[in-house]
C-alpha cells in the first residue's frame, strides 16, 4: 500500500514538473520568437563595449542600423568605424567622468555598410560583468534622416531670415484671438514708428489710423466667420489698401494680402504681407478725364477724390475716399450709387447735395463744414471742393469732387 501512494506521488510530481517545463519553454520560445522579430526589424543594436571600447557583443539588428553584420564588429574598436572628424567628440564623450555610470546620448558619424558614413545616436550605461569587470553596455540609433532632415530645416530657416532681412515687404502673422500684430520683417522699423525690435508684437491700432483699423476687422471678421463654417479661408484672398503711420506721422498706402490658417498650436492665424503702393487713379471712364487730376494728388492718403456722373453713379475714386466709404479696394466703389453706401450723415448730405448743385449750375461748390466722427462725436472740420466736368457738347456728364477732413481746428477756425 505505501509503495503503491509513494509510485502515485512520484507520477504526480513528475506529471506537475512536465508541465512547468512545457510552459516554460513555450513561452521562452514565444521570447525568442519576438527577439528575433524586434531584431529583424529595429533600427537600433546593442552591444557591449570593453574598458579600451572594443566590441564584446553585437546584436544582430546591427544589420538594419549600419548594414554590418555583427561578426564584423566583434573583437574591433569602435573608433575604427567613427568618421575621422567625430572622433575627438565620441573620445571625449567616453573619457567624460560619468554620472551614476551613464554614458551620456553622443551623436556622431559612423561607418554605413562597406562604404559611405550615417548619423548614429549611441547611449549607454557601465554594468558589472563575469569577473567583476564593468562593461559599457550601449544603444546605437541610426539617425540620419533626422540629422537630414534638420540640416535641411536650418538651411531653409536661414535663407528664409535673410530674406525677411533684406524684403522691402512687411511680412507679418496676426493672432485673430489676441489680436496682436507680429511683425518679421525689419524694414518696416525705417519707414513706420514701430519699435526697433524683432520679431515685433503690436496692436493694429499702433500702425494705422482708426478708419482703416475699422476696415481690417471688418475684412478680418468676415473671413473668420468665413472658415468657421466651411473650415477653410477664402480661396483668393482680395488685395486690401490701408493706410499706415510713417515715421513723421505721415500716412502711407499699403497692399496687403493674408490668408487665415492654424498654427502648429491650434491657433487661428492670420499670415501675410504688405508692400507699399503709390495710388493711382481708379478710372473706368474715358481717360480725358486724367487732365483734370494729378496723380500725386491721388495718391495723398488725406485727400479724397471721387467723381460721378449725372446719376450720382460713382465713375472713379482714389482708395482714401473708398476708405471712408468701409470699402478696401476702390474698385468694388465703381458702378455703385451714392445712395448704397453707409457713411456720415454730414458727410453724406454734403456729399449728395453738392454734386446736384454743381450739375444743376454748372459751376464749382466749395465750402467747409463740421462734422463729428468717431463714437466719442470727434469734432472735425470738412473742406470741400465740387468741380462739374463737361464733355465735348459742353454738357456736364460729371461732376469731380475733393474733400480733406482735419481736426487741426486752431489752424482752420471755422469763423
Amino acid at each position: 500500500m505505501n509503495d503503491m501512494f509513494v509510485l502515485v506521488s512520484i507520477i504526480v510530481v513528475l506529471s506537475i514538473l512536465c508541465i512547468f517545463f512545457s510552459y516554460n519553454l513555450l513561452a521562452l520560445r514565444k521570447y525568442l520568437s519576438k527577439k528575433k522579430l524586434i531584431e529583424v526589424f529595429s533600427q537600433e543594436f546593442v552591444a557591449s563595449l570593453s574598458e579600451d571600447f572594443r566590441f564584446l557583443y553585437v546584436s544582430s539588428s546591427s544589420v538594419n542600423t549600419i548594414e554590418m553584420s555583427p561578426s564584423l564588429l566583434q573583437g574591433r574598436y569602435l573608433k575604427e568605424f567613427v568618421h575621422p572628424d567625430d572622433l575627438d567628440l565620441l573620445v571625449r564623450s567616453l573619457e567624460a567622468p560619468m554620472s551614476d555610470d551613464r554614458l551620456k546620448t553622443v551623436v556622431f558619424r559612423c561607418r554605413h555598410g562597406s562604404e559611405g558614413w550615417c548619423w548614429v545616436e549611441m547611449y549607454g550605461k557601465k554594468i558589472r560583468w563575469e569577473s567583476k569587470r564593468k562593461v559599457l553596455v550601449c544603444y546605437f540609433k541610426n539617425v540620419d534622416s533626422i540629422i537630414k532632415l534638420r540640416s535641411d530645416y536650418n538651411s531653409i530657416e536661414k535663407r528664409l531670415q535673410i530674406f525677411l532681412k533684406l524684403s522691402t515687404d512687411i511680412v507679418w502673422e496676426f493672432d485673430v484671438e489676441k489680436r496682436e500684430l507680429n511683425i518679421l520683417t525689419p524694414i518696416v522699423y525705417e519707414r513706420h514708428r514701430i519699435p526697433s525690435r524683432t520679431p515685433c508684437r503690436i496692436s493694429l491700432d499702433e500702425m494705422m489710423p482708426a478708419e482703416d483699423l475699422r476696415l481690417i476687422e471688418n475684412v478680418i471678421n468676415a473671413r473668420v466667420q468665413h472658415f468657421s463654417e466651411y473650415g477653410r479661408d477664402v480661396p483668393i484672398p482680395e488685395e486690401i489698401y490701408v493706410r499706415m503711420f510713417g515715421i513723421d506721422e505721415s500716412r502711407v498706402w499699403y497692399s496687403v494680402r493674408g490668408l487665415l490658417d492654424k498654427n502648429l498650436d491650434g491657433r487661428l492665424m492670420f499670415f501675410g504681407s504688405g508692400h507699399m503702393v503709390d495710388h493711382t487713379l481708379v478710372n473706368k471712364t474715358s481717360p480725358d478725364i486724367k487732365s483734370y487730376l494729378f496723380d500725386s494728388i491721388m495718391s495723398l492718403p488725406y485727400l479724397r477724390v471721387f467723381w460721378v456722373d449725372q446719376e450720382q453713379i460713382f465713375l472713379g475714386c482714389n482708395q482714401t475716399f473708398a476708405s471712408d466709404l468701409g470699402q478696401y479696394n476702390a474698385s468694388k466703389v465703381i458702378g455703385e450709387s451714392m445712395h448704397s453706401f453707409s457713411m456720415n450723415v454730414t458727410l453724406g448730405t454734403i456729399l449728395k447735395e453738392n454734386t446736384l448743385r454743381s450739375i444743376k449750375t454748372k459751376q464749382t461748390c466749395s465750402g467747409k463744414a463740421e462734422i463729428f466722427i468717431g463714437p466719442n462725436s470727434v469734432r472735425h472740420i470738412l473742406f470741400y471742393s465740387f468741380t462739374p466736368l463737361e464733355d465735348e457738347t459742353k454738357s456736364v456728364s460729371a461732376v469731380l469732387g475733393i474733400y480733406l477732413i482735419t481736426n487741426l481746428e486752431k489752424l482752420f477756425p471755422l469763423n
